[in-house]
């Protein structure tokens, strides 16, 4: 089914199998139109023949539609109640988005795609592809400013997660260990991304585990609510967001 004719057949019967399950959790108010529609719009911006970004703005406007929406309505499923939660949620959509586009860099570059800001430094495809020395200078300087980037906002979502139930805390507090590992492996390894799609394997994820457990154990600022989230992480975004009450609408 094509993107439109989902956004047109939110809330109708529909004998989709996929759409029926999207419409069950709208009639359930466990989602939120606003934001499926969101997401669906970030994902039809990837179809694109040819995908560019020309600035920060459109960078975390991307990663918003496409990341921080499913974190809203994660924070939701997992029954998130305080308003602030769910800017938090939106902070780890964001930081989880923008390590994929850091890890994806050649990878994107291959069907045509560069979330790269022209405003930072302008590459084309064929630079990315086959970089030269002054091209993989250019590509690790990037690398590191979209690693800083997404730190912010995994350190903001750090100070969400005491929102969220005992368990679920422990589960996506392991989730964004693991995730954010990725941006780690990459400038510990000499900037593996310009060269491949770099993984977390399976010890490094035991390791996370551990990292994880110890964290959850000693670290108490895990555990205490934080309501004043940093607004200049959604200065860009602020206007796509309709959080209004503990329900999301």
């Amino acid at each position: 089914m094509k993107l439109n004719n989902i956004v047109k057949n939110l809330n109708k019967n529909s004998k989709n199998l996929k759409l029926k399950q999207i419409n069950y959790l709208l009639s359930k108010n466990i989602i939120d139109k606003h934001y499926i529609t969101q997401l669906i719009h970030g994902i039809s911006l990837d179809l694109k023949n040819e995908v560019t970004v020309n600035n920060e703005k459109e960078l975390i406007t991307y990663s918003y539609f496409v990341a921080g929406t499913v974190g809203i309505m994660m924070a939701k499923i997992l029954k998130a109640e305080e308003l602030v939660a769910f800017k938090y949620a939106v902070d780890l959509g964001i930081a989880f988005q923008l390590t994929n586009i850091t890890r994806d860099i050649l990878e994107d570059a291959n069907i045509n795609r560069i979330y790269i800001p022209k405003s930072w430094m302008r590459l084309n495809r064929d630079q990315i592809k086959s970089p030269s020395c002054r091209d993989k200078v250019k590509l690790k300087k990037i690398t590191r400013k979209l690693l800083n980037m997404s730190e912010k906002y995994y350190k903001s979502a750090l100070k969400g997660l005491a929102f969220l139930s005992f368990r679920n805390r422990f589960a996506i507090l392991l989730a964004l260990i693991i995730y954010r590992q990725i941006g780690i492996k990459i400038i510990r390894k000499s900037f593996s991304n310009i060269n491949k799609r770099e993984k977390v394997n399976f010890f490094e994820k035991l390791f996370c585990i551990l990292k994880c457990l110890i964290i959850f154990s000693f670290k108490i600022e895990i555990h205490k609510k934080n309501f004043k989230h940093d607004k200049s992480l959604h200065k860009y975004i602020k206007t796509f967001l309709l959080i209004k009450n503990k329900n999301v609408k």
